[in-house]
């Protein structure tokens, strides 16, 4: 390695190229982390230059480059190792002072500046060559149209709603150059920015030898406070190996990769207590699908590469990539799960809304093998979601499902692939920490649990109670696409004592004071244990649920009838009265359908 120190003029003069490899991660800086402390460096320095204060230059970072091997008339290149982001920041400062020097007429430092932007002369591919910077695929667009003058207007025509982080980039810096320039003597101002940005910063150009290890390398550093995602350096290590086998790295990328730079996998998701970008979520359930053991996300990347090294699983990068946008799509289907539109979007949507993520490995797996079949798949799911069910239902915790999964993959790999061996593996789990809870402890549980205070949150009591009215649903009853938002609404009312009179007519106090009163009522106790229970709970829209919340059965019934089209509630018209009784008759009608949706096996 030769290292170099060089202005930010110096890295752009004379003719030469920088390449940002197709594969690495699109421009990520941003205003508050690097922006503005790089604009206040620069700040500071034109500050000193214009009260002819000279200091020693300021160090900006540094910069990591391969040479390239050119031929014929092309533009000598430098791949870029590390040091994508400032290069690209750099240029996009360069490009906003040329662009205020233009307003301000100061039009010798505009076109001087814009020797350091754009190469000329002969040169091989004058689209991509005359630009000093070419960044990956994604950001070209916008970056072209900003360095070339002439797409200027374009830029705001044709790319108006690309947002990107080159076009923010670029504006911070024009505003920022824009005050600066305009608070006094702009000219003068402009001379003075353009000779701190020639003589007061500097960075090291550090240039990798033929025997150096770029990949090595890469893995070692960081861009300026923006860390490297796994995803980052696996996506490096993924297109260095390409390279290695001599497979066609701009192909592979245009193919397979290129999906993975859209919005979708950028966005984060909450992991735990923290909240990581998708695409790291997703590799590290990929792995944890293959390998069928817990892998630390900090520690994606090694666990990847020594899963790589160790076990071969490829024969080509291509296939690796195949695999790994095959499962993508799996894991795309899991995170947006429509319940409308996928073969088991129901099954997700479920999983997703009682926030149970740590099965997505299991589901991965399940759906990439060779040998699955429709019919051990939808019999693998629905063994998996009773599984799910029943203990949020029997209020057992979820805290060991992560090793439980995981385990799950390494009994099928281990016995064969089967919805048989994965219902030995779910039938041979024991205690409260994993069982699969049988009818028995189902039952009592769904009949005597207050489940609307102990299954947090509601959400969970919706979702139940929605798989219930799905199952009512025969196919002579027309397809209804619930829209409305649904809350849970309690028949017997909450504050049901003031208003609900008790069998001989008389009314009682709320239970809290019949406590403090020392007052016990056989009914009355009888109706708060129930209170809470499934037969004492059903699903309304917000409005109605607020329009009859506190009202008696009497005044109930009718409204839920007329405003109410969800079949959960046509039988609840067909009771006079609505009490302790009711409530236990239909709890266990509503058991009934409970029992189909999520089964157990027979004995």
């Amino acid at each position: 390695m030769k290292p170099y120190t060089r202005s930010i003029f110096d890295l752009f003069d004379g003719k030469r190229r920088y390449i940002i490899p197709m594969y690495q991660r699109q421009y990520v800086w941003n205003q508050e982390k690097q922006w503005e402390p790089l604009w206040e460096d620069i700040s500071r320095a034109s500050d000193r230059r214009w009260e002819n204060r000279f200091w020693p230059p300021h160090f900006l970072g540094a910069l990591v480059l391969d040479q390239i091997r050119t031929f014929g008339n092309q533009v000598p290149a430098h791949l870029i190792i590390d040091g994508q982001q400032r290069l690209i920041t750099f240029q996009l400062i360069l490009a906003a002072l040329r662009d205020i020097a233009r307003d301000v007429d100061a039009s010798d430092f505009s076109d001087e500046v814009h020797r350091y932007l754009e190469n000329t002369g002969i040169m091989e591919n004058r689209a991509e060559e005359r630009f000093k910077v070419w960044p990956s695929k994604v950001d070209q667009g916008m970056f072209k149209a900003i360095i070339d003058p002439a797409l200027l207007n374009e830029m705001e025509a044709t790319c108006k709603t690309e947002n990107t982080l080159v076009k923010q980039a670029y504006q911070y810096f024009r505003g920022a150059i824009s005050d600066y320039v305009n608070s006094g003597e702009p000219k003068r101002r402009v001379e003075n920015l353009y000779h701190v940005l020639k003589h007061d910063l500097q960075v090291v150009s550090i240039e990798l030898d033929h025997d150096d290890d770029p990949q090595v390398i890469f893995e070692t550093l960081n861009a300026r406070g923006e860390p490297l995602l796994p995803s980052d350096l696996l996506r490096n290590f993924l297109f260095w190996r390409a390279n290695k086998k001599k497979e066609d790295r701009e192909t592979l990328y245009e193919q397979y990769w290129l999906r993975f730079d859209q919005k979708f996998w950028k966005q984060e998701q909450r992991l735990g207590r923290l909240k990581r970008p998708r695409i790291d979520i997703f590799m590290q359930h990929f792995l944890q699908s293959q390998e069928g053991q817990e892998i630390n996300i900090g520690r994606l990347y090694h666990e990847y590469k020594t899963w790589i090294k160790e076990r071969e699983p490829f024969e080509t990068v291509e296939a690796e990539l195949r695999s790994l946008t095959n499962y993508a799509e799996i894991f795309k289907q899991l995170i947006e799960a429509n319940p409308q539109t996928l073969p088991h979007g129901i099954f997700f949507w479920r999983i997703k809304q009682i926030d149970v993520g740590t099965i997505y490995p299991l589901i991965l797996y399940i759906l990439s093998h060779p040998l699955r079949t429709e019919h051990d798949i939808s019999g693998m799911f629905l063994d998996l979601e009773s599984y799910l069910f029943r203990r949020l239902i029997c209020g057992l915790t979820a805290k060991n499902y992560n090793h439980i999964f995981l385990q799950f993959i390494k009994d099928l790999i281990r016995d064969g692939f089967s919805r048989e061996n994965l219902r030995n593996s779910l039938l041979h789990l024991s205690g409260d920490a994993s069982k699969w809870p049988d009818d028995n402890s189902f039952s009592e549980a769904w009949m005597t649990r207050n489940v609307y205070l102990e299954m947090k949150p509601v959400q969970r009591a919706i979702v139940v109670l929605r798989a219930i009215e799905d199952a009512f649903r025969q196919e002579k009853d027309e397809e209804i696409l619930i829209q409305s938002p649904l809350t849970i609404e309690h028949i017997m009312p909450q504050g049901w004592s003031g208003t609900w009179p008790l069998s001989d007519g008389s009314y009682v106090g709320d239970r809290l004071s019949r406590i403090v009163d020392g007052v016990h009522n056989e009914e009355a106790d009888e109706r708060d244990s129930l209170l809470h229970t499934f037969g004492n709970l059903t699903l309304l829209t917000h409005p109605l649920n607020s329009a009859i919340s506190n009202g008696k059965w009497e005044e109930k019934r009718p409204e839920i009838g007329k405003h109410s089209a969800l079949a959960l509630n046509r039988d609840l018209q067909k009771y006079e009265n609505w009490d302790a009784r009711q409530i236990r008759e239909r709890g266990k009608m509503l058991l009934e359908k409970a029992m189909k949706i999520w089964p157990y096996p027979a004995a």
